[in-house]
């Protein structure tokens, strides 16, 4: 990817119509931020720069979708590490889904159950979860562009989203796919 100047964003920024002020807004930065960064005054951090392109896109097409914050599910059926095997199975066939993050009584996320893990053949039904969840999976922020979380499912078959470090969604392939269909 090419790294934008800050002419160029400042150019980008006009032709939406928007003032320094209104792109501080959406980004989350602040206007001196802003103006340093078009003059060339600074050299921006990475994050900075992908904060502006990610608050003009959504600015130029706010209908599509940016981050997976933007596609992701946010009913989320979540298990204790003491839930059985079984209760796991139950779950994910009565309501159709194919993973299930394990989550500890103050919240924090522990592991996850997913079709690979319940069709190992030694799971006994009756035991907890936490014995057969995985603790590969990816946890990504709600602000996650739609590009990156791509990449990630490329080797995952699920990404934890969370935001402020509470998990408030998530996002499966096939959800990746439905995002791209709509996409054109």
């Amino acid at each position: 990817m090419e790294i934008p100047s800050g002419g160029y964003l400042r150019q980008w920024r006009k032709t939406l119509g928007m003032t320094q002020a209104q792109l501080a807004a959406e980004s989350g930065l602040t206007q001196s931020v802003i103006a340093k960064v078009e003059r060339e005054n600074v050299d921006p951090r990475a994050s900075t720069l992908r904060k502006m392109v990610a608050a003009l896109l959504r600015s130029e097409a706010p209908d599509k979708p940016h981050t997976v914050g933007d596609i992701m599910i946010e009913e989320v059926a979540v298990l204790a590490p003491d839930d059985t095997v079984q209760s796991a199975i139950e779950r994910m066939v009565r309501e159709g889904i194919s993973q299930l993050p394990v989550v500890a009584t103050n919240g924090a996320i522990m592991g996850l159950v997913s079709e690979t893990s319940l069709l190992r053949t030694d799971v006994e039904r009756d035991a907890p979860v936490h014995s057969v969840m995985q603790m590969n999976f990816e946890v990504v922020n709600v602000g996650v562009s739609i590009a990156e979380g791509r990449r990630l499912l490329v080797e995952r078959e699920v990404l934890l989203i969370t935001d402020s470090g509470v998990l408030c969604g998530l996002v499966s392939r096939i959800d990746m796919v439905r995002a791209l269909s709509k996409d054109q």
